[in-house]
């Protein structure tokens, strides 16, 4: 029977394989001690079920009260399989911090380079689209989507154009 790999096996395994260990902080603010203990419970555990996540363990902070809103804040301690993951992890969860423990240095292909600033840049258009969508006016709003279908275009002449100079 094969034994079972330890928790530093496992990372230097997968810091070895290009993963990276790092402590993320999150705040959470609600209206009462248990609600905010529960859901900042619930938040770890999601993290730990997100594609490229090798594992996340957690540790919540005892929330405080001031005036009528509890507040807490968490540190993870997360093993990313990539990169990758951590720029989505960032964008998807808004840490309050990130300190990366593991590799020293981050080292990344174009090709990975481009794919999170592309991820990095999906994300700005969506969370624009959500404010255009729900503070402008109906003709506004049809105009707005004029100028998303013509940037699809261009994009994908841009595409286009670059698959043509390789």
């Amino acid at each position: 029977m094969a034994k079972e790999k330890s928790v530093d096996e496992i990372t230097a395994d997968a810091i070895h394989e290009g993963g990276y260990l790092v402590n993320l902080y999150f705040d959470l603010h609600g209206g009462s001690e248990e609600a905010v203990k529960n859901i900042m419970v619930g938040f770890i555990g999601k993290l730990t079920k997100e594609p490229g996540v090798v594992y996340a363990v957690g540790e919540i902070d005892k929330p405080e009260k001031k005036e009528d809103l509890f507040s807490t804040w968490a540190q993870v301690k997360l093993l990313a399989q990539d990169f990758h993951t951590l720029t989505r992890i960032s964008i998807q969860y808004s840490p309050i911090g990130i300190e990366i423990l593991r590799p020293s240095e981050v080292n990344l292909t174009l090709g990975q380079a481009q794919s999170m600033l592309l991820d990095v840049s999906q994300a700005s258009q969506n969370f624009t689209r959500v404010i255009m969508e729900r503070t402008l006016s109906a003709l506004d709003r049809q105009e707005y989507a004029k100028k998303m279908e013509q940037r699809i275009e261009l994009g994908k002449k841009l595409m286009e154009k670059s698959h043509e100079k390789k």
